[in-house]
């Protein structure tokens, strides 16, 4: 099966998603495009690339996982792709792909040969590209190797006897604070905002619109309200300062 993951800051309101569907399926109708999501907050890189860490080992392998979040199109920045074990990524050299831990990465720059248009690359470069890799095309007809690419650091956590001082990396559909604390540490309770909250180990055993703490299924504790938005009740956004307490 030929597969096409898509990510993307786009929308639903304009053709724009449609068009690099279209664009695709020209070159091999065969080829089944998921959608990740296209509601990405506009021009935030580090939120599609938490997304893309969390779901790119979803799929089979031999995917190709096309990220269009790219507020730096039509400039300087290259167009990628990274080769692994078992996927393919394609999108802007723009820090997007800064998460993944596939084995063995290779990365190659697209040679961009035909004109195209300076402010949709999704559809004249990537989803072409993409296309083409998923039909099995090697990455290395669209250009030449290159040895690094632009990333940045996850945010780092500050462990110290009694706590671990961490922030807020993610906020999901629900309302959910995703923090950079990984399940691994086994905490009691957790601080934002100078409120103490409980650890639980399911939404249901919170009382409704109490704000608890839970191991994630993102690998990372998060802050959540049951049955409503922990993003509303405290009025907080991605950065916030979080405290996580180990037992006494």
């Amino acid at each position: 099966m030929k597969i096409v993951s898509f990510l993307s800051d786009f929308g639903e309101e304009d053709w724009f998603v449609a068009a690099v569907k279209g664009e695709i399926l020209k070159i091999d109708p065969d080829i089944k495009v998921i959608d990740i999501t296209h509601k990405v907050k506009h021009h935030d890189i580090k939120s599609a690339a938490f997304i893309l860490k969390n779901v790119y080992k979803n799929f089979p392998d031999n995917t190709v996982h096309l990220v269009v979040v790219d507020p730096g199109v039509g400039s300087k920045r290259k167009p990628i792709i990274i080769g692994s074990e078992k996927y393919y990524f394609i999108g802007p050299d723009n820090g997007v792909f800064s998460y993944i831990d596939a084995q063995k990465m290779k990365f190659y720059e697209i040679d961009v040969k035909a004109r195209t248009s300076t402010t949709f690359h999704g559809r004249d470069i990537f989803g072409p590209v993409a296309a083409l890799l998923a039909a099995g095309r090697s990455p290395s007809d669209f250009g030449k190797e290159i040895h690094n690419i632009h990333r940045f650091e996850f945010p780092e956590v500050s462990k110290e006897q009694d706590h671990i001082s961490g922030q807020v990396v993610y906020i999901d559909h629900f309302g959910n604070l995703i923090t950079n604390i990984s399940n691994d540490n086994k905490i009691v309770s957790i601080e934002i905002i100078g409120r103490k909250l409980a650890v639980k180990e399911f939404y249901g055993q919170a009382k409704r619109e109490e704000i608890v703490c839970l191991k994630g299924s993102s690998g990372y504790y998060e802050i959540a309200s049951y049955k409503k938005s922990a993003r509303e009740l405290l009025g907080v956004s991605i950065g916030e300062i979080v405290r996580a307490n180990f037992l006494q």
